[in-house]
């Protein structure tokens, strides 16, 4: 069974329950993240999920309500590995290969740790005792720039995007569809209405889709409207749309501000999604886990 895994659903600001976006789909074994927001490291934990068992991470832009728990999570994953650790792939549009370089390389941002982890005789214990063979290795990341209409395989998986429409030309921004044995997911990143992502997502299984709050100036105070966000985001009208032109199996709304996320709001975009999809859909919450 594949199942995907809701680590993080908001946006930039943090609440009590949501802070910035973060996903995972758990097939045949293998973990596979896309995004990493603040925090996903320790959600991914609370999740019971395994960081070794994580094969690659997929970022849909460099905003850092999608990306600022990456070095986290690469230390992380460098510290607890071995050496027969398979190496994890880290792949998004470009700069992710400089960042990634910049953050972890031997003249990156975190070098002093990294070279302490490596040299100190405690360290190289704690190394040894998980299995490790001294000399330590730096941490090694296959990463990878990439473009719409790339393809990267997995093996059990694969990965193929489109561009969506966010914030250029200032952030790339793609979209992901991840194919399964059982099935296939699409995590539309943040995104205005867009053929390409319609396209990546045609006959799709789930559609993980941005619902950043109502755009109607009713009941609530907007923030999208507020945040002068239309027209690079989509609402749940916006959303349904898309899902219902992909036809997709399953529309998931996540990446929610504060007060579309309360109760009855997100209630109100449930209804509304559902009078346009026509199939179910799931407002979505941190900790949620899904079912292919």
């Amino acid at each position: 069974m594949t199942n995907v895994h809701i680590l993080g659903s908001g946006t930039p600001t943090p609440t009590p329950d949501r802070f910035g976006s973060s996903y995972v789909v758990e097939t045949g074994g293998e973990l596979v993240m896309f995004d990493c927001g603040p925090a996903a490291t320790q959600k991914f934990a609370r999740a019971g999920l395994g960081i070794l068992d994580l094969s690659a991470t997929f970022l849909t832009h460099h905003h850092y309500d999608h990306a600022v728990d990456l070095p986290c999570l690469l230390l992380v994953r460098w510290d607890q590995a071995v050496n027969d650790t398979p190496p994890m792939m880290v792949c998004g549009p470009q700069p992710t290969t400089a960042i990634v370089d910049e953050l972890v390389g031997t003249n990156g941002v975190f070098r002093r740790d990294i070279r302490a982890r490596i040299e100190h005789p405690a360290s190289q214990k704690t190394f040894e005792m998980r299995g490790g063979v001294l000399p330590r290795p730096w941490p090694d990341f296959r990463t990878r720039d990439l473009e719409p209409g790339d393809t990267v395989d997995g093996g059990a998986w694969s990965v193929s995007m489109a561009r969506a429409a966010h914030v250029q030309p200032y952030l790339d921004s793609l979209a992901y569809r991840i194919e399964t044995p059982d099935g296939s997911v699409v995590i539309t990143g943040d995104t205005a209405p867009c053929e390409e992502v319609v396209t990546l997502a045609k006959d799709a299984d789930m559609m993980l889709c941005c619902c950043w709050d109502h755009q109607d100036g009713s009941e609530h105070i907007d923030e999208c409207v507020a945040e002068g966000m239309v027209g690079t985001m989509c609402g749940p009208e916006e959303a349904a749309r898309m899902a219902k032109e992909a036809g997709v199996g399953k529309l998931v709304l996540v990446h929610s501000t504060p007060s579309i996320a309360q109760s009855e709001p997100a209630a109100r975009a449930v209804r509304v999604a559902e009078g346009i999809f026509g199939g179910p859909v799931v407002f979505a919450h941190e900790g949620l886990r899904l079912s292919l």
